[in-house]
């Protein structure tokens, strides 16, 4: 009874740990980039009754509405968009931690080491590092593990119910989210065909998995007509298949060393450090190992039909979230397979090793105190980083909201403008970051400016981009009156809202 009420209280402490880490983490604000312009925009728009509008004052169609919704809510209650960001992060680490246990319990794995895979996620740099920003990750990958948890219970009306409800969910706080209700939903029906016969577990998954893509066809309806795309303009990466899968394997090698890499959408598995390249391929080697030894045991004791559902939902969702991850950046996205975009897959995984450490009992006692010094050092070390992480994005800020960018003097000349004012530029969203007090239009956009309600016009003109460097030399306006310049851009004065903005690009 001690060691259980202990063990309870290792976990409570584990997932409050990691809701502190984000809190010390967000400390001197929520890390801010592109993706967040437009997530808060939406918000704010959402909540004032204008629509979902995103920071350059168009509807959104690249990203779905569920995170700026749930920002939006927080704004009708009085919240600022950085708390609601705080509290929404830190209750989604939380469940994380609790989440990836309470997988393990029902997977009967011990308890000593399902309390050391919860510590490790509750001290995951690469987590914290999705918790340190205004993203989607972090509710995604909360409803993601509810919805594993609801599919492994018995069918009734009310996982029915749930079940359909969290695949809504999934899509509308990513576009990805029908990939992981498809494979859930496959799972669920393999585990129900004993409690209700096979064919009605088919149909009764594949009833919800079916109603909860009305409103997702309804939606993708919605953006067709707005700019004749499914989910927003994209451009695929080309190239062969095995380039994204050697990026992810770097990816996993930088998630042992706690060093996550994110960021920059032309990054290849040369960008990786040889370290994290050949913890990758280790990592993958001791996997296989591990899953070949587990299939060989329950051969062998004649229970080959009786595999984990946990373990099967880990690899189903892992194997087919890379498969489709692969291939989406080869044809339709761009989007390395970097941190932030294989993080739902981050629990999975250590789930299939948890999974399977457990069921392998080592005989062998050097081998087995080998093994527990290795995972030991790993959470050690994954502590350590995270708390040096947290530590520094809570003094310093993240990507956009970081001390250095909105010190800018010429972001605090901007803010320092009147309210009423409509601002446009040449990188809307990295300016909305600041301004955050209407869109902010770029000047391939002169009819909604003309047409916004303001009292002055301002351009802000940057020399590069935060991200990258890239200069900007396309589209400025002519015979403006400069109001401000520094090596970061200048600010220009187009005159009153009641005048033609057409004469400065003509």
């Amino acid at each position: 009874m001690k060691l259980f009420v202990l063990a309870n209280s290792w976990l409570t402490g584990m997932a409050l740990t990691s809701g502190l880490l984000t809190i010390v983490a967000n400390r001197s604000g929520v890390g801010w980039s592109w993706d967040t312009s437009d997530y808060v925009a939406v918000a704010k728009n959402f909540a004032s009754g204008n629509g979902l509008l995103d920071a350059t004052g168009i509807p959104m169609t690249v990203r779905p509405p569920g995170l700026s919704i749930l920002i939006g809510l927080g704004d009708l209650l009085g919240l600022s968009v950085n708390l609601s960001a705080q509290i929404l992060n830190a209750i989604c680490a939380i469940i994380t931690v609790f989440g990836t246990f309470h997988l393990l319990q029902i997977a009967k794995v011990r308890r000593s080491i399902s309390l050391i895979a919860a510590t490790f996620v509750a001290f995951s740099p690469a987590l914290l590092w999705q918790y340190s920003m205004i993203w989607s990750e972090p509710p995604f990958i909360a409803l993601l593990i509810i919805a594993m948890i609801i599919s492994l219970q018995p069918m009734s009306k009310l996982k029915f119910s749930s079940l359909t409800f969290l695949f809504i969910a999934l899509f509308f706080v990513r576009y990805v989210g029908p990939v992981f209700a498809v494979t859930i939903a496959v799972c669920s029906a393999l585990f129900d065909r004993r409690q209700i016969g096979l064919l009605k577990s088919i149909l009764t998954n594949f009833l919800a998995l079916a109603i909860s893509l009305i409103p997702v066809w309804l939606w993708l309806g919605r953006n067709k007509e707005i700019d004749g795309t499914l989910t927003g303009s994209r451009a695929p990466g080309g190239g062969s298949l095995v380039d994204p899968l050697k990026t992810f394997n770097a990816t996993i090698g930088s998630w042992l060393t706690g060093s996550p890499v994110e960021g920059s959408i032309y990054m290849s598995w040369i960008d990786y450090s040889s370290v994290t390249r050949a913890l990758g391929t280790l990592f993958w080697i001791f996997v296989a190992i591990l899953l070949i030894f587990y299939l060989y045991l329950q051969t062998r004791s004649h229970q080959l039909t009786k595999l984990s559902n946990v373990l099967l939902l880990g690899i189903g969702i892992t194997a087919v979230y890379v498969a489709f991850s692969a291939y989406r950046f080869v044809h339709f996205e761009l989007g390395p397979l970097d941190n932030r975009m294989m993080i739902p897959v981050f629990v999975p995984i250590v789930l299939i090793v948890a999974i399977t450490i457990d069921k392998v009992r080592i005989n062998a006692r050097w081998l087995r105190q080998s093994v527990a010094i290795l995972f030991i050092f790993f959470v050690v070390f994954q502590a350590l980083s995270s708390t040096t992480d947290a530590l520094s994005f809570g003094r310093d800020g993240r990507h956009w909201a970081a001390k250095t960018i909105k010190n800018l003097p010429i972001h605090q000349f901007v803010v320092s403008l009147p309210i009423d004012s409509s601002l446009m530029s040449n990188q809307p969203q990295q300016l909305y970051s600041v301004w955050q007090q209407s869109s902010v239009y770029n000047q391939y956009q002169l009819d909604l400016a003309q047409t916004a309600e303001c009292d002055r016009r301002y351009f802000v003109w940057y020399t590069s981009t935060y991200d990258d460097g890239t200069p900007n030399v396309e589209g400025q306006p002519e015979r403006a009156k400069e109001i401000y310049a520094d090596a970061s851009g200048i600010v220009l004065d187009l005159g009153r809202c009641n005048s033609d903005i057409n004469k400065y690009w003509p």
